[in-house]
């Protein structure tokens, strides 16, 4: 409990909106998907977060790469747009992409308790990679949130499938992936940290 809730008190830290921004984005563009495009988003980020900490990917996102991302970032969300229900492919796809190149990018906001699991990785991976994973429920509560109140409150659906709010999640991830093609994504979202601080 007290690794799900380090991770809830790092939401608004510019460390976890470089993860959480993106996934909000997307569960809106994911209409006809949001739960399974946001659960998938989680196990994406963890997953590439928990490969980078034990050594098992040591790419960097920089450079040439840097494009290459923007342009799966793009694809994931035509995907999630497009996906035609929970058990469609391209949802899980959108889901898995968009939560592995927000995970390349993701440096977690260390506290004690994530601490631990980061120094543990190497000697305990799977218990390393399962408490990751609880840390990221934390950190994404309100995308998750997001995702199930259509299911939990069936009037938030028709709020959350109109237009103007599906184009909000379209016009982020145009923002997102153009930021990220031109290495200026951390900058944009040190820029929010310092705003939602100001307020």
């Amino acid at each position: 409990m007290a690794t799900f809730l380090e991770g809830v008190e790092g939401i608004g830290a510019a460390c976890t909106l470089v993860v959480l921004v993106p996934a909000v984005a997307l569960v809106l563009v994911a209409r006809n998907a949001r739960l399974m495009v946001a659960v998938c988003y989680v196990v994406g980020a963890v997953v590439l977060v928990w490969a980078r900490v034990v050594g098992y990917w040591d790419i960097g996102l920089s450079g040439l790469v840097m494009p290459l991302a923007a342009a799966l970032v793009v694809g994931a969300y035509v995907f999630a747009y497009r996906s035609t229900g929970p058990d469609s492919p391209s949802a899980t796809g959108a889901g898995m992409v968009a939560g592995a190149l927000a995970g390349w990018l993701w440096q977690p906001c260390v506290g004690p308790e994530l601490g631990d699991i980061l120094n543990n990785a190497a000697t305990e991976s799977v218990r390393s990679g399962a408490l990751l994973l609880v840390y990221a429920a934390g950190a994404l509560l309100p995308a998750l949130l997001l995702a199930l109140t259509p299911h939990a409150l069936p009037k938030a659906k028709q709020i959350l499938d109109r237009l103007p709010v599906v184009v909000l999640g379209a016009a982020v991830g145009v923002v997102y992936a153009a930021t990220l093609a031109v290495g200026r994504y951390n900058d944009l979202i040190g820029e929010l940290h310092r705003i939602i601080i100001r307020v």
